[in-house]
Parts: C-alpha cells; structure tokens; sequence
C-alpha cells in the first residue's frame, strides 16, 4: 500500500491508489501486455472513480456547491442529450460521467489524503517520471513502426522507417502512454513535483535520484518534438520562481545551476543534442508555417497560444460552431456524441473524435448547447481560477507543495485537457484531488508544507 490507513477506511485508499496506478500504467498495459484490450481496459480507471465516490460519499459529510452544481447539471444535459439529442441511453451516460463522477472524485481524494500519502504519490511520480523520460528518450531515437513506438494505430507508409528525429513532430513519443497529450499531462505534474523535491523539500527523496530524474526530464522534453511540454517546462519554472522564491530557494538554486548548467550545454554541443535542438526548431517552424503563413516562427507561436487557450474559448461561448461550420442545435447533439467511443457507438464516425471540436470549449457547447454548455463552462473555470488570488496567501505561509500542485491543476482543468478522453478527464481529476488535498492540509496546519 501506497497509504497507511490511520483510522481511514482501508477500502477508500485502497480505491484511490488504484486510480492512481491505473492512470499511470494505463499505456503500459494498453500498449504492450493486453493491446487487444485496449478499450475494455481504458475504462477501468473511471470504474474505479466510480467506486470512490461510491465509497466515499458515505464519509463525507456535504459536498461543496461545486461537486453539487455539476452533478444537476449533468442530469439536466443526460435528459436533454435523450430527449432533443442524439437519444442514445449507453453514449448519453457516458459523456455524463464526468459530470457525475469527477469534481466528486477531486473532493473526496482532498478531504482523505493526508501529507503523507502526498508525498508517497510525490515519490511514486518521481520515479515513473526517470522511466517515461527514458522511454521517450529511446522512442525518440527509434523508427516510428518499433514496438517501443507502438500506439495501437498503424503508421503511414510515408514515415516507415524513420524515427522522430528526423521527422520535426509529426510524430512525437508518448512514452508509457498512449499518446503524447497524455504524457505532457503527466509531464505537468512529474516537473513540478521535481522542482519542489529538487528545490524545496531537500530530504524526502534521496539527493541522486532527484537529480537524475531531473537530468532526464530536460533531455526528454527536447526529445518529446512538442511545443506543450517546451512551454509547460518553461511556464512552470517561472511559476515556482516568482511563488517559491526566498533566500534559502535562491542559495539552493545557484547552487545546483552551477553544475546543471555547464552539464546542459556541453549535452546540448553533442550530436544527439544538436540533432534533437534542430528537431525541435523545425517543429516550432513547421507548425507556425502551416497555421500562419505570413508571421515568422515567434510570431505564429505566440499567436497560437494565445488563439488556443483565450480566443478559441471566447468564440466558443459567443459563437459556438462545428468545425464545419455548422450551427448547433440550442440543447446540444446531446452527451458523449463527440467522444470516439460515443461516435463509434452511435455508427457516426463523421461526428466522432474531433469532427465536432477539436478543443474542448466548443465540444462542450456542441454536445450540451447554449444555456447548461455555458453554465458547464464557468463552473469548469470557476472551480480551477477561484485559488488564484490565494497563492499570495499561501506563498506568505510557505506552503510550497500547495502552490506547487496548482499548476498542474489548472492546466489539466484547462488548457490543455479534453474531458471527452477518459485519460485525460480522469487525469484532471486526480491532479484536483492532490491540490484539494494539500489545500486543506494548508489550511489546517501552520507550519512549512
């Protein structure tokens, strides 16, 4: 066991650290031991949410507004999705599940776990972090079609034989994951709790390990050909700088770059990081190139985070169409329509994935319509920004876990997460389960966390 029970119910962490390693090992089992079970076993991690909630509700006193909001909204879009949408009772429950058996799942995982068993998982995604980053290092440098590159899909002729060095994103290494989103969301978590562990908490984790783990992670963030986990490292960085910053920070941190540094560079001055450097260039390049042709490559990145995380959400709210351009019905197409497993489902592969919407704003409105695609989406932001103004706060306190848990909350709940991917729902979910938990901790306790 990952927890020692502690007069808590031994089923209930039972329950949440198997969601834990289901979540991580999820590529490992779907990609290699059972492939042919791909789809049975990707469920597996949202019964387990299930039961959590099913356990644990009974040990929570009252649910907050939020939890309670989102599930009526979710039995008002399950009626809708039956009555003016798509009519289907197996895809309408399914794309209700996040409704249903998320934010409970986050608020049950905070109010069970303890400091403890945060710095278990902590240590847990420490040392799965040295393997993924290993794995996407020889991915990288492996042909796509390699069984380490395996992603359950068939790869194009064109691209046989190559490997992702040579090739500037259009293929990029998931790692033990299935696919690369789901390892940078993984990667939002593991470099935070790097940092924290590297930087802040000197003790927990043996000095070596920690600064192999984050050797690794830089060599593979160059490796992983993506511009997420480029800006998730970089953004990350600047986050812990500015919240986690005190003299003892600033000596530990000139200390450590004095070696990381010069040990980066001569890497970097090597073939291998030449190539992977001039890789990840390419990718930048290509990308801004194809989106936007007449702005240079700083330009056209620049343009496209902005568009992806602001304007996209805002058009999606005012002006909700699919992606060609249709107008959506005022209730929806109805819950789990734009999901692969709800398209596959309902014989209407033309609407399934990403056909609707590629991000999430606008696969919300689609499935759900105007007035509850709306309400979905404030409450969806409102739970992850409403801890913003108490950073200050707690980065007086020095509760340095909590703030570092934050971003990977945020960015799972928003930026970069489709709640039509059960990984990746279910991922958010865990990620608000670890920062409620420290929350409270926080909140409780005084002293330095």
């Amino acid at each position: 066991m990952l927890f020692n029970s502690s007069h808590r119910s031994k089923l209930l962490l039972f329950l949440i650290q198997s969601y834990i390693l289901a979540l991580l090992f999820d590529g490992i089992v779907r990609k290699w031991l059972l492939p042919g079970l791909s789809s049975q076993i990707m469920m597996i991690k949202q019964a387990i949410a299930v039961l959590i909630v099913l356990k644990g509700i009974s040990s929570i006193k009252e649910l907050s507004g939020w939890e309670k909001s989102f599930t009526i909204i979710g039995l008002c879009v399950f009626i809708t999705s039956l009555l003016a949408g798509h009519g289907s009772l197996t895809v309408a429950l399914y794309g209700c599940l996040p409704y249903w058996f998320g934010l409970t799942t986050s608020y049950i995982m905070g109010q069970t776990l303890n400091r403890k068993d945060l710095l278990a998982i902590g240590k847990l995604i420490i040392y799965t972090s040295i393997f993924n980053s290993l794995l996407t290092i020889v991915q990288y440098l492996l042909p796509v079609n390699n069984i380490l590159n395996y992603t359950g899909g068939d790869v194009a002729e064109n691209i046989t034989g190559m490997s992702a060095a040579e090739l500037a994103g259009i293929y990029r290494p998931a790692g033990i994951f299935m696919h690369a989103t789901q390892s940078g969301l993984f990667i939002t978590l593991s470099f935070a709790l790097i940092l924290y562990f590297l930087l802040i908490d000197t003790k927990s984790i043996k000095r070596k390990i920690i600064v192999i783990a984050f050797f690794f992670d830089i060599i593979a963030c160059i490796c992983s050909v993506s511009r997420t986990v480029i800006f998730i490292h970089i953004g990350t960085f600047l986050f812990f700088s500015y919240f986690c910053h005190n003299g003892d920070f600033i000596k530990k941190t000139l200390n450590f770059f004095i070696y990381a540094v010069p040990i980066t560079v001569a890497l970097m001055l090597t073939p291998f990081g030449q190539n992977a450097i001039n890789n990840i260039m390419a990718r930048f390049d290509e990308a801004s190139r194809v989106q936007y042709k007449k702005k240079t490559t700083a330009e056209g990145t620049i343009a496209d985070l902005w568009n992806r995380n602001v304007t996209y959400n805002i058009n999606a709210i005012i002006d909700p169409h699919t992606i060609k351009g249709d107008t959506i019905p005022f209730w929806g197409y109805g819950q789990g329509i734009s999901t692969q497993i709800g398209g596959k489902l309902l014989n209407m592969k033309s609407q399934s994935g990403f056909s609707l919407a590629e991000f999430d704003g606008l696969r919300i409105m689609c499935e759900s319509g105007y007035l509850f695609g709306w309400l979905t989406i404030i409450i969806r932001l409102g739970y992850s920004f409403r801890f913003l103004p108490r950073l200050g706060n707690l980065k007086k306190r020095k509760k340095y876990l909590c703030i570092m848990l934050f971003p990977p909350f945020l960015i799972s709940f928003y930026l970069i997460n489709t709640w039509g991917n059960v990984f990746l729902s279910n991922w958010a979910f865990l990620c608000g389960g670890l920062f409620l938990a420290s929350y409270r901790i926080a909140k409780q306790n005084r002293k330095r966390i």
